[in-house]
């Protein structure tokens, strides 16, 4: 089940104020409530990764390799430190993250970044 609206690292009273920042600093469009995003997966470079609003991003590399002439599949997890704070829609979608120059966390992808979603999972509105 997915929760209700949030922005991490912000009160329930300051989340519109803060959320409508985030969205100017992507230079995206705030989305109407029924619309915002809480999880997105997607594929970069042949990686399957998941983007989901206060969890660091998370994703999977499949191998498909030959030994003696069999086919073996492996899965590798990939992590990144970056948490996601925000995901706005469009084309492409934006994805705003905790990482930046100077601080502690150190992500591989840029801040926001852009992202074609193959899934996407919205808040829940009940």
């Amino acid at each position: 089940m997915t929760p209700h609206f949030f922005v991490p690292n912000s009160s329930p009273d300051d989340a519109e104020n803060v959320f409508t920042g985030m969205a100017r600093t992507c230079g995206a469009e705030v989305p109407p409530v029924g619309e915002r995003v809480y999880s997105i997966t997607f594929t970069h470079d042949g990686q399957l990764w998941t983007a989901t609003v206060g969890q660091t991003l998370r994703g999977e590399e499949r191998r498909i390799r030959r030994r003696r002439g069999q086919r073996y599949e492996s899965t590798t997890q990939l992590q990144d430190p970056a948490t996601v704070l925000a995901i706005f829609p469009g084309r492409p979608f934006y994805v705003l993250t905790d990482a930046s120059r100077g601080t502690a966390v150190m992500s591989q992808w840029a801040n926001p970044f852009m992202a074609t979603p193959d899934s996407i999972t919205l808040f829940d509105q009940s």
